[in-house]
């Protein structure tokens, strides 16, 4: 028996607590060496890509597959999200397939669990003020995670290209954490400027955030590239920042954020501090001052997907979510 569990399935079981749970202990399998995860495997499209991203963890006994296609013009040409994704969980005891189940709300939420757990192990614990750039889905997520593991935050800037977005996303925001400032901001600069933690979740090809900008104590959350075409830090950020890490280093080389400065010759895999995996299962410190400027880099790793997804599974399970379909 397969349990097929709908985008509204998954949302009525999934939380961020939970998400966040499951990418911690994902990012800790890896730390200890303890899983298999193949390198993502790419079809590119006219339009758009897809990719397959699977990954097994024994010590969780979970196992899966993300397939994901990206294609950033479906809303503007098909009223689709730009992101469609399906993850397949099999039993590594037989191999049969236990689910198979709507991927797209559990990345959204993930990938804002990822950005959570590098802000607790890296940002001050007295982190105020959040600057965040990028008013979408995502923005959305990583305010979720943001303030599971920081809630004395007091004050998010929000920028956006778009100023209707920034509207909105306030406007919603404001309903859901009444006690938070949410202000907009008109230029990444001020977003940044005197923030403890800057969020940066845009598919920008150019870099918009500067060194300069950053202050001591400042912690960079870098989610949006996750492509070579993708760019969010000047090569200025990386030289600033007193403490880089990241989720799997060969990915993040890939991406513009890193891919570029080290053309350049501004930085190398050496360079890199810690894989957070490293720091969750105690190899490495997190932060150990309050004068580190820290970087946490996400590409977003299939451990987080198949992990996710083993915890909606059991949670449909228990609550008889879910359509039974016979193999």
């Amino acid at each position: 028996m397969t349990l097929y569990l709908t985008q509204e399935d998954v949302k009525k079981v999934l939380d961020m607590p939970s998400t966040i749970k499951a990418v911690e202990d994902g990012f800790r399998e890896m730390g200890k060496k303890a899983i298999e995860m193949p390198p993502r495997v790419y079809l590119h499209f006219p339009k758009g890509v897809l990719i397959a991203m699977p990954a097994y963890m024994p010590g969780l006994g979970v196992a899966g597959t993300k397939l994901v296609t990206v294609h950033p013009d479906n809303k503007k040409d098909y009223n689709l999200p730009a992101v469609i994704a399906r993850i397949v969980l099999n039993s590594p005891e037989n191999g049969i397939p236990l689910a198979i189940m709507d991927g797209t709300y559990i990345t959204a939420l993930r990938t804002g669990a990822a950005g959570a757990v590098g802000i607790k192990y890296l940002s001050r614990e007295d982190s105020e003020i959040v600057g965040l750039c990028g008013a979408g889905v995502q923005g959305r997520s990583q305010i979720m995670g943001l303030m599971e593991v920081r809630p004395n935050v007091k004050k998010v800037k929000v920028y956006d290209i778009i100023p209707e977005a920034k509207t909105l996303f306030i406007n919603e925001m404001k309903k859901i954490y009444p006690k938070i400032e949410f202000i907009s901001v008109n230029t990444p600069e001020d977003a940044t400027k005197d923030s403890d933690i800057i969020i940066t979740c845009t598919p920008s090809p150019i870099p918009f955030i500067k060194g300069e900008w950053l202050k001591e104590g400042a912690h960079v959350s870098a989610i949006g590239a996750d492509t070579a075409a993708k760019r969010e830090l000047e090569t200025s950020v990386l030289l600033k920042c007193t403490k880089i890490s990241v989720d799997y280093i060969p990915q993040a080389f890939v991406v513009g954020d890193f891919a570029l400065p080290k053309e350049e010759g501004a930085i190398t895999e050496e360079d890199i501090y810690a894989e957070m995996g490293e720091i969750v299962c105690g190899k490495k410190q997190g932060r150990i001052n309050k004068k580190e400027i820290t970087l946490f880099k996400a590409t977003g790793l299939a451990i987080e997907d198949v992990g996710t997804a083993a915890i909606v599974y059991n949670l449909a399970i228990n609550k008889n979510i879910g359509l039974k379909l016979q193999s």
